[in-house]
């Protein structure tokens, strides 16, 4: 048996855990630079708020309903996903991570499932103050669907076992679900679903997998087989390696200078490099890319990028950036308002399998220690001096809360 943990609205959660205020009461949390809805109370999802809305479309809707509006805090929403993925991982031998707020648990040999399932419950809400939903079932799709109606069906009171149930009466639950809330069916395999008379979840169970397979592919053929109980995705226990790393950001206001783009070249590339120390990757060759914005007209529109080729795989900030600071002064036009810019480490090797170098690297140690201080103290303790700690250029975020776990300047204090 699998179970999917999901906490329920995770940004909205995280921030009401430390602002108790916001209990009850409809709070959105917005995107980079404020721009769009990524996360919603209930309250504020019964006020007909949809995710992924821009801002500005709602912002009358919101205020005359006094919505609570929070810019992100990503550093805070890591960590509390952190520790919520630690409470879960005593629960299982195998855990696969599978977002920032969900996981897949093997719940295989494992008795009581139901009472465990609301065991996970009280745990997390006692220990992290996370409240979440757990779907229990053979295989992932399953789970999958079975957290969906712990989340919108109060009779199961957030634990959804379909381990001990009869299959006509899943059947019968999956008759009145439609076919778009399966794991794996967007929005558009869902229409056309529905234009093959396929618009329940039922109906996709029991259509046949190859005639499937045949109008869309081998992905949606294994969701079908799934769903009669066979597995055909396993717990995946670690991460797959990525082949690329990506770190871009859009800018609070526009950059016109070489040095404010400089700026955000090295953070994100102090960003990228930092991840790929902890794959123990290292990178073959580095993109950079810049470009203003495509909103304001064509004529004023640039964009450019520059892929550089690096003389030995390394994942070094210190090596990394004066090629990449040379790459962008090849590409960089003056009297253009930026909008964007970003890294990209791509070629990626596993340090395993490195080829030695003649001489010995010493950079190599002195990376750890500075990952080492940056990780005890402040993530821009050690830093180049080009990478500074409050750019102009970074996100706006006007109502973004304080980093109450990450931060030591911004924890909470007891009177």
């Amino acid at each position: 048996m699998i179970a999917l943990i999901d906490i329920n609205n995770f940004y909205v959660s995280c921030e009401r855990l430390f602002n108790p205020t916001l209990i009850n009461q409809p709070v959105v949390v917005l995107s980079n630079n404020d721009g769009c809805i990524i996360s919603r109370s209930n309250e504020a999802k019964k006020l007909g708020i949809k995710m992924g809305v821009p801002l500005f479309k709602v912002k009358k809707l919101l205020n005359d309903n006094k919505v609570n509006i929070l810019s992100s805090n990503y550093p805070l929403y890591a960590d509390m996903s952190f520790r919520t993925m630690q409470v879960l991982s005593a629960f299982a031998d195998l855990q696969e991570i599978y977002s920032i707020d969900e996981c897949f648990l093997d719940l295989s040999g494992q008795k009581n499932l139901n009472v465990l399932g609301s065991l996970i419950r009280k745990r997390l809400s006692r220990w992290l103050g996370m409240p979440v939903c757990v779907g229990i079932a053979p295989t992932k799709t399953l789970a999958k669907f079975a957290n969906h109606c712990a989340k919108t069906q109060d009779s199961w009171q957030g634990v959804c076992d379909f381990s001990k149930m009869k299959e006509n009466e899943i059947n019968q639950i999956m008759a009145n679900v439609d076919v778009s809330k399966v794991w794996g069916v967007g929005a558009k395999t869902s229409a056309k679903l529905k234009k093959m008379d396929i618009n329940s979840v039922l109906d996709l169970k029991l259509t046949n997998p190859a005639k499937i397979n045949f109008y869309f592919n081998v992905n949606i053929e294994r969701i079908v087989v799934e769903l009669n109980r066979s597995i055909c995705f396993p717990i995946i226990t670690e991460a797959p390696k990525k082949n690329e790393i990506l770190s871009s950001r859009s800018f609070g206001r526009p950059v016109s200078t070489i040095e404010m783009l400089s700026e955000a070249i090295t953070t994100f590339l102090s960003r990228a490099t930092y991840k790929a120390r902890q794959q123990e990757m290292l990178a073959t060759s580095v993109t950079l890319f810049i470009r203003s914005s495509p909103h304001k007209g064509r004529d004023n529109y640039y964009a450019n990028a520059i892929r550089i080729p690096l003389a030995f795989p390394t994942n070094h900030h210190n090596l990394v950036t004066p090629i990449a600071l040379e790459g962008l002064r090849a590409i960089f036009k003056p009297n253009i308002k930026y909008t964007k810019c970003g890294v990209l480490l791509s070629g990626l090797i596993s340090e395993s399998i490195q080829q030695k170098n003649l001489w010995p690297d010493v950079g190599n140690s002195s990376m750890e220690i500075v990952d080492k201080i940056n990780n005890k103290f402040n993530k821009k303790s050690v830093r180049l001096g080009t990478e500074p700690l409050s750019p102009e250029w970074q996100m706006r975020q006007l109502n973004k809360s304080r980093s109450f776990t990450t931060s030591w300047d911004e924890l909470l204090v007891a009177q």
